[in-house]
């Protein structure tokens, strides 16, 4: 670190290294939500009649997000300046453990549904009340997500 309070070099990753490690955290953190929620629905078991309200809950859960990540990629993939750019080591740590963070919410929210209640109606229900701390935490992780993946920086000179 510098004088100034600026990034020193060693202090700084390079942008695609660090947008990789969280589209990897992201696309293996949803898989087995969605294995799951897929299971459960084919089934009926978990849901009923009720499968539409819980795809309704998961898919704005995680689709903004995988979606950004996802897009992101396909843009800056034939993009030769997309390497070049880096970013603060402690920005990209805020960035995974929020990501860490909130997927852990998501599957605590699907884990325990089936030891608080039996009711179709109930796990929806419980769902829904989980909009309540995923919200702002999904707002928090869409922030740090959105400078390392929708953000251009320009190279100082």
């Amino acid at each position: 670190m510098n004088l100034l309070g600026g990034a020193s070099k060693d202090r700084l990753l390079a942008l695609d290294r660090v947008r990789f490690r969280l589209t990897t955290v992201w696309l293996l953190g949803s898989l087995p939500i969605l294995v799951i929620v897929v299971v459960q629905s084919l089934f009926g078991r978990a849901y009923g009649n009720h499968a539409n309200d819980a795809w309704g809950w998961l898919l704005p859960t995680l689709m903004p997000t995988l979606g950004m990540i996802v897009g992101t990629h396909a843009y800056t993939a034939r993009d030769p300046l997309a390497s070049q750019a880096q970013v603060r080591r402690d920005f990209f740590a805020v960035a995974l453990f929020l990501s860490i963070v909130y997927l852990f919410f998501v599957y605590l929210t699907i884990l325990v549904q089936p030891f608080v209640t039996k009711s179709a109606e109930n796990r929806i229900a419980l769902m829904q009340t989980s909009n309540l701390y995923l919200g702002p935490l999904q707002g928090l992780v869409a922030s740090a997500l959105g400078v390392l993946f929708a953000s251009k920086q320009r190279e100082q000179e």
